[in-house]
């Protein structure tokens, strides 16, 4: 895959390294091949997917709710970056393309990193009146619901076994 490698010094100081392929689609340099072909053929044919981001070393998910449903997109202006557009928009946020560990279709996982890791989690029920409902990553609690089956749902979503919420 053909690109031509650059630099871009944000306001701030900090420097991106881009990678610019031929359709003109910018991604960080350090995104790898396979999630930048797949993409690219995302953006062409405008499948809705799902994002999990992750420490790309260890595979170990972030465990993001929010923005990693839509399709694939790209932004305008002299660096074009991948976004993800929700269903019913026409724009959406940047994708952190280099920190994607899986996607997945609404058919199933077409991506994963190798160590994909989403945590061990547990479900128990606490004193608290208001969120009896706790969920657990790694024995850290991670959240609380008033309801039984919210939590079920959330634990189903950050493990790859619901789509959407």
């Amino acid at each position: 895959m053909k690109k031509e490698l650059f630099d871009s010094k944000l306001s701030n100081g900090n420097v991106i390294k881009y990678a610019r392929l031929p359709s003109g689609t910018c991604y960080h340099q350090e995104t790898p091949g396979q999630v930048i072909r797949l993409l690219e053929k995302l953006q062409k044919n405008g499948s809705e997917v799902r994002i999990y981001y992750g420490d790309t070393q260890t595979g170990q998910s972030w465990h993001d709710e929010f923005d990693v449903v839509g399709r694939i997109g790209r932004s305008t202006g002299s660096i074009k970056i991948p976004l993800l557009v929700s269903s019913d928009d026409c724009g959406g946020p940047g994708l952190l393309d280099h920190c994607i560990i899986r996607i997945d279709s609404r058919e199933g996982t077409i991506y994963q990193h190798k160590k994909f890791r989403v945590g061990d989690m547990s479900l128990s029920k606490c004193d608290d009146v208001k969120y009896p409902w706790e969920v657990f990553i790694d024995n850290v609690l991670h959240a609380r619901f008033e309801l039984n089956v919210q939590a079920i749902k959330f634990m189903d979503f950050l493990q790859g076994n619901l789509f959407a919420m």
